[in-house]
């Protein structure tokens, strides 16, 4: 018989275990996630730091009193999603021999408290290097929003060399391109609204792009390349440097890409493709070794174009949204 019970001091450990066995089975297929993170050492210092968060919570499962799985949690509130629930990637982990449906009634104990207390939408980071946990978060009703992906720059192999590109120009931004940069805003953001992401875009969250943007030709810290032909911007590519102390996927020497897009009168003509040629060049010999990029599965441009220039796939940020009428529809 399970019992579900509060964290405790005495689970850590054991969590702690079953973690970093997850992480060695991830590793198997990605080699490139951190290593240290095998040891169950690592994982108990990780999972301390992330229970000392006012808002998380968690839920340990046992068998015969031992720990058998766990699901940390943490309760957020925003203007943009509301109140809403986030299992981050180190929260959840169950023993090789428990069944997969472990994760249902881990889900169904804890989620009761969420409903309660008013958190209907329910956000959970899902490795796909164990995939079996995967379908048991699509039968609970969740789809797949985010794909997260990793790159290997040393070995990136360029993809542009049987098109024609040499009309473009790539080059490092510049202090006084703050004007393109503001023109190059809109791109992905009406991008994203057209079909089949449909993801709604309003003149209010442009204008933030925008200014966003605009801010990039200042900032010390972002690497941005930038695409011309004849004087006109056809694409660019923005990078950061990764903090890979904050979770236990990045590895060391890792720039995470979190904007890009191709002017849409040049798409289908090799622009992206020269850009992340250039790019990972440029990196490669500022001695980064991996590049992290993420997309909006329904975006078909996006999740055809990173794959196909060598970015793995790793892990799905998945989402369910509860009808809020489940507060006092009963049937009664």
């Amino acid at each position: 018989m399970i019992q579900f019970v509060g964290l405790d001091e005495q689970y850590y450990p054991a969590m702690a275990s079953l973690l970093s066995k997850r992480h060695q089975v991830e590793r198997i297929r990605y080699s490139f996630l951190p290593k240290r993170f095998e040891e169950a050492a690592e994982t108990e210092n990780l999972l301390r730091e992330i229970a000392k968060n006012p808002f998380v919570n968690g839920i340990v499962a046992l068998r015969d009193q031992q720990v058998i799985g766990y699901m940390l949690y943490e309760f957020k509130e925003d203007a943009k999603k509301g109140r809403h629930i986030i299992i981050d990637y180190p929260c959840l982990a169950i023993s090789e021999d428990a069944h997969p449906r472990l994760i249902r009634l881990l889900y169904a104990e804890a989620g009761a408290e969420w409903i309660a207390g008013g958190y209907f939408q329910h956000i959970i980071y899902v490795p796909i290097g164990y995939d079996r946990l995967v379908y048991e978060w699509l039968e609970q009703g969740f789809r797949f929003e985010q794909k997260y992906a990793m790159l290997d720059i040393k070995n990136y192999e360029p993809k542009a060399k049987h098109t024609d590109t040499s009309a473009i120009n790539i080059r490092r931004l510049a202090e006084n391109d703050t004007e393109m940069l503001k023109s190059m805003s809109r791109w992905n953001s009406i991008h994203q609204a057209s079909a089949p992401s449909w993801n709604p875009i309003t003149k209010e969250s442009l204008q933030d792009v925008k200014s966003g943007y605009a801010a990039l030709a200042k900032d010390a810290e972002a690497i941005v390349m930038i695409g011309e032909q004849e004087g006109i911007p056809v694409g660019f590519h923005v990078y950061y440097e990764a903090d890979t102390s904050s979770n236990m996927y990045t590895p060391n020497q890792t720039v995470d890409l979190p904007a890009a897009s191709t002017n849409p009168q040049y798409r289908g003509r090799g622009v992206g493709k020269a850009l992340a040629d250039a790019s990972h060049a440029q990196l490669k010999e500022m001695g980064y070794d991996y590049a992290l990029a993420d997309w909006h599965t329904p975006n078909h441009l996006a999740s055809y174009f990173w794959p196909k220039l060598g970015y793995q796939p790793f892990m799905i940020r998945m989402v369910r949204t509860v009808d809020n009428r489940i507060a006092w529809a009963h049937g009664k």
